[in-house]
C-alpha cells in the first residue's frame, strides 16, 4: 500500500497522523483480530478480487446494535472495526490510510447501496467524487485530517446522518444548511471555533454532537431552528453564555450537555442574575441535564420546572444556593451538587421532591451543619422515601455532630441520626485541596480544587492500625470517571463488596475520581497534570496495594497515572489523541505532551509495580523497584486495537510466567482443599502477616501459626501471579469479541464485568509478599 497517493480528483492520503505527535517510543508488533459478529467484507472481497485473491465468504447477518452521539457504538465506528476483521488472523489497520483501489471499490459500492464509510483513511480533502453521489444517504468521514469541508457539500441532499467527529475542522461551510434531510451531525473532536447561522435551518436534525471543540460563543439562530433535535452535546468548550432564547425553542430535547465549558464566567450574578438558559415548563421532554464544570454562581428557578427531567448535575461550580422553588421537578432522581459553595440548602424543598434517589453534596465545605442535620434526619425518618444514596463527606459529618452538640436545630432526631447514620448516608473523605489549581488564574479555577475526589471507605480491617488515609484497609481501588464529567463504577463496585464471601474480600477503599471539565485528566498541561498527580498521590501513597479502573477517558487515566498503582484495568484507553475522534478540543502540542506523559509512566509502572519515585513523579529510566501488572482491554474496533498497539507489550515470556503462576494458583487451591480434609483449621477473615505483605485471602490455613494464601480463582487471567509480583514490565492486551468501544458497557450487559473487576480486587487482597514501593516508605 503506497504511503501517499493522489487519484484524480481525489484527496491526498496521508500515512502519517494528522497532527504531529512525539516519537521516541517503538510500536508494539499487531495483535490478532477475532473474528467479530458485525463483519462486513463486501468491498474488501471486491478489493481482494481485484488484487487477484479469493473473496471472503461473506459472514453472517447481524443487527447493528443503535448508536448515538459520541459513542463509537455508531455506524461509523461499526463499520470501520467490521472493514478491518476478517474471518482468518491478520494484522490490525494501521493509520496509513486507504489504498487507490479500496477507495475506488468504496465509490463503486457507496453508488449502490447509499452509504460512504471513509473513516480513518486519513484524508486531508473530501475526494470530489464523494459530491457527485447525490443519492448518498450515509457519510462517515470520521477520523481523518480534514480541516475544512468543501461548498459542494450541499450537493449532498439525501444525506441522512453525516459523520465528522475526530478531524481538525475550525469551521464549517454555509452550505451545511442545504442538507435538510440530515437527521444525525456527529462533529465531537474537531478545532471548531463557531458555527453557521446556516446550521439553524437542519429541522430534521435529531442529533448533535459537538463536544471536545473550541467554541466560545454562539451565534443567534445556529440552533434555534433545530426544532427536531433530541440530542445536543456542546460539552467540552469554551461558552462562557448562550445567545438569549438560543435553546428555548428545542422543545424536543432529552438530552442536553453543556458540561465542561465556561458558564457563568465574568458575569455579575449579583447585578444580573442567574444565566438565563432557556429551560422551563416548555422543555417537556428533557430527561438529562449536564451542567457540572462550569462558573455558574447561580441558576434559575426555571430549571426545576422541567417535568420530565431525571437527571440534573450542577457539581463543580460556584453555586452558593439552590433556587428556593424546586416543586416542578417532580421526576427528577440524580442530583449531582458536588463540588460547590453552597451555604445553605433547601432541605424542605428537597425533601418534597418526590423520585429523588441520589443526592452527591461532597466537597461543599462551607454548609451549615443545621442543614446536613436536617437532610440525616429527612433520609433517616422516611421524609425521603425514594432516597437511595446521600452523599456527603467528613466534614460535613463533623459540622453535623458539632450542630448537635450544640443543642441546635432538630436535634433530638439529628442526634439519633448521628449515633447510627441511615444506611442511605454514604460518607466519605474529600480532602480540601490547599496546593495550587490546574488553571491559570483563580477565576478559571473556581477558587478551590475542581474535579471530583471523594474516598469512600469500606469495611475496615480489625485490629489493623490507620494509615495515612485514616483507614485500615491497605487496598485502594481508584475509579476513573470517563467523558460525561460524573463518578462512575459506583454501582459495580458496589456488587463487588456484595459478593464477598467473606469478610476479608471487602477490606478495601475506593476512591473515585472525576474530571467534570471533560478534559483528560489535563494530561497535556502541565499545571493541570500536576495537580490531578498531586492529588491522586496525597491518596495513594497511604496504600500498600493500588488497582486503578477506568473506561476511555478514565482509561487513559488509568495509564496517565499507572505508576501510581500495582495493578490497572483500562478498558479502550485513547493513547494517542491525534489519531482519536473522542477527544478535547486541544492543539497537536497539547496531544503530544499527554502521550508523552502516558508513555513515561506506563514504562514506570512496568518496571516499578506502581512503585514510581519518591517525588511521585515517573522515573524517567522506568526503573522501579519491583512487578506490576497494566491489563488494557479492548474490542476488535479497529481504532482500539491502534492505540493499544501504541503501548509496550509483555514479551512472551513474561505471558509465560503468567500462565505459570495460573498452574500454581490451582495447584495451591488443590492442596488446600486436601489440607482442609486433613484437619488444618480455618483462620476465617483475620489477616495473617506472611513476609513483608499482609495476607488476606478469603481463605486462609494455618498451622502452628504459619499463614499460607488462596489465590483468587480467576485473577491468573488478568496476569496477576499468585504472589503478587506480576509477570514483569509491558501492557497485557486482552481483545474481546465486541465491535464497539464501549466494551465495558458490552461486558456489564453480559454479566462479564462484575466477575472480571472481583477477580482483580481479589488479586490485590489475596497478594502474598506484596511490592512495597519506595515512594511510600519515603
Amino acid at each position: 500500500m503506497a504511503s501517499q497517493l493522489r487519484l484524480a480528483g481525489a484527496g491526498s492520503l496521508a500515512a502519517s497522523s494528522c497532527q504531529s505527535t512525539s516519537a521516541g517510543h517503538s510500536t508494539a508488533s499487531s495483535l490478532t483480530i477475532a473474528s467479530s459478529a458485525y463483519s462486513r467484507s463486501s468491498w474488501r472481497s471486491a478489493i481482494l478480487e481485484e488484487q487477484g485473491e479469493p473473496p471472503l465468504p461473506p459472514p453472517p447477518q447481524q443487527q447493528r446494535p443503535a448508536s448515538g452521539p459520541e459513542t463509537n457504538g455508531s455506524r461509523e465506528a461499526q463499520a470501520s472495526a467490521a472493514d478491518a476483521v476478517t474471518n482468518v488472523p491478520q494484522e490490525a489497520p494501521t493509520p496509513c490510510g486507504l489504498s487507490a483501489a479500496e477507495l475506488r471499490v468504496k465509490l463503486s459500492l457507496a453508488a449502490g447501496s447509499g452509504r460512504l464509510d471513509l473513516t480513518d483513511a486519513r484524508l486531508t480533502e473530501l475526494p470530489a467524487e464523494v459530491a457527485e453521489l447525490t443519492e448518498l444517504q450515509e457519510l462517515q468521514l470520521s477520523g481523518n485530517c480534514l480541516t475544512r469541508l468543501p461548498e459542494s457539500i450541499s450537493r449532498l441532499t439525501a444525506l441522512r446522518r453525516l459523520g465528522l467527529a475526530g478531524n481538525l475542522l475550525t469551521e464549517l461551510p454555509p452550505g451545511i444548511g442545504a442538507l435538510t434531510a440530515l437527521e444525525g451531525l456527529w462533529l465531537h473532536g474537531n478545532l471548531l471555533t463557531s458555527l453557521p447561522p446556516q446550521l439553524g435551518r437542519l429541522e430534521a436534525l435529531r442529533a448533535l454532537s459537538l463536544a471536545g471543540n473550541c467554541i466560545s460563543q454562539l451565534p443567534p439562530g445556529c440552533l434555534s431552528g433545530l426544532t427536531s433535535l433530541t440530542d445536543l452535546t456542546l460539552a467540552g468548550n469554551r461558552l462562557t453564555d448562550l445567545p438569549p432564547g438560543e435553546l428555548e425553542p428545542l422543545t424536543a430535547l432529552r438530552k442536553l450537555a453543556l458540561n465542561g465549558n465556561r458558564l457563568g464566567q465574568g458575569r455579575d450574578t449579583g447585578a444580573q442574575g442567574p444565566l438565563p438558559l432557556g429551560m422551563g415548563r416548555h422543555m417537556s421532554a428533557l430527561q438529562e441535564l449536564m451542567l457540572q464544570g462550569n462558573c455558574l454562581e447561580a441558576v434559575e428557578a426555571s430549571l426545576f420546572e422541567c417535568p420530565a427531567l431525571t437527571e440534573l448535575s450542577l457539581a463543580d461550580n460556584r453555586l452558593t444556593h439552590l433556587p428556593d422553588r424546586l416543586s416542578g421537578a417532580t421526576r427528577l432522581a440524580r442530583l449531582h451538587l458536588f463540588g460547590n459553595r453552597l451555604q445553605r440548602l433547601a432541605v424542605r424543598q428537597l425533601a418534597g421532591l418526590p423520585a429523588l434517589s441520589t443526592v452527591w453534596l461532597e466537597g461543599n465545605m462551607q454548609l451549615p451543619g443545621a442543614d446536613v442535620a436536617a437532610l440525616v434526619a429527612a433520609a433517616g425518618l422516611g421524609g425521603m422515601p425514594a432516597l437511595k444514596a446521600l452523599g456527603l463527606d467528613q466534614s460535613q459529618l463533623a459540622a453535623l455532630r458539632q450542630q448537635v452538640g450544640a443543642g441546635g436545630g432538630s436535634a433530638g432526631a439529628a442526634a439519633a441520626a448521628v449515633e447510627v447514620l441511615p444506611r442511605n448516608v454514604r460518607v466519605g473523605s474529600v480532602l480540601e485541596w490547599q496546593g495550587p489549581g490546574p488553571y491559570d488564574t483563580e477565576e478559571q479555577a473556581g477558587g478551590g480544587g475542581p474535579g471530583y475526589f471523594k474516598l469512600q471507605y469500606g469495611p475496615q480491617r480489625p485490629g489493623a492500625p490507620l494509615n495515612g488515609a485514616a483507614s485500615s484497609n491497605d487496598v485502594l481501588v481508584v475509579a476513573f470517571g470517563s467523558a460525561p464529567g460524573t463518578p462512575n463504577w459506583g454501582g459495580l463496585l458496589g456488587k463487588v463488596y456484595k459478593a464477598a464471601q467473606s469478610a476479608a474480600e471487602s477490606y478495601f477503599d475506593v476512591l473515585y475520581v472525576a474530571d467534570p471539565s471533560r478534559d483528560w485528566y489535563g494530561g497535556g498541561s502541565e499545571a493541570a497534570y500536576a495537580y490531578y498527580r498531586s492529588r491522586l498521590a496525597a491518596t495513594t501513597r497511604s496504600y500498600r496495594r493500588v488497582l486503578m479502573l477506568g473506561d476511555s477517558m478514565g482509561a487513559t487515566a488509568c495509564l496517565l497515572f499507572a505508576d501510581l498503582a500495582t495493578a490497572a484495568l483500562a478498558f479502550c484507553p485513547q493513547v494517542d489523541l491525534t489519531t482519536a475522534s473522542i477527544r478535547p478540543g486541544r492543539p497537536a502540542e497539547w496531544f503530544a505532551s499527554l502521550k508523552r506523559r502516558l508513555m513515561a509512566s506506563v514504562a514506570a509502572f512496568g518496571g516499578s509495580g506502581g512503585g514510581g519515585s519518591a517525588d511521585g513523579l515517573p522515573a524517567p529510566d522506568g526503573t522501579g523497584d519491583g512487578g506490576g501488572q497494566l491489563v488494557v482491554l479492548v474490542g476488535t474496533w479497529a481504532h482500539d486495537l491502534d492505540q493499544a498497539n501504541m503501548l509496550p507489550h509483555a514479551t512472551q515470556q513474561q505471558q509465560a510466567a503468567v500462565a505459570d503462576a495460573s498452574a500454581a494458583g490451582r495447584q495451591q487451591d488443590r492442596a488446600r482443599r486436601a489440607a482442609r480434609s486433613a484437619g488444618w483449621r480455618d483462620a476465617g477473615a483475620e489477616p495473617q502477616v506472611v513476609g513483608a505483605a499482609v495476607h488476606r485471602s478469603p481463605w486462609a490455613w494455618q498451622q502452628g501459626g504459619e499463614g499460607s494464601g488462596a489465590s483468587s480463582p480467576d485473577s491468573s487471567s488478568l496476569g496477576v501471579n499468585a504472589e503478587g509480583t506480576g509477570a514483569g514490565g509491558g501492557v497485557v492486551v486482552k481483545v474481546f469479541n465486541v465491535d464497539s468501544h464501549r466494551l465495558a458497557a458490552a461486558l456489564d450487559a453480559q454479566g462479564q464485568l462484575t466477575p472480571l473487576i472481583r477477580s482483580a480486587v481479589l488479586a490485590e487482597l489475596s497478594l502474598r509478599g506484596a511490592i512495597v514501593r519506595v515512594s511510600n516508605l519515603l
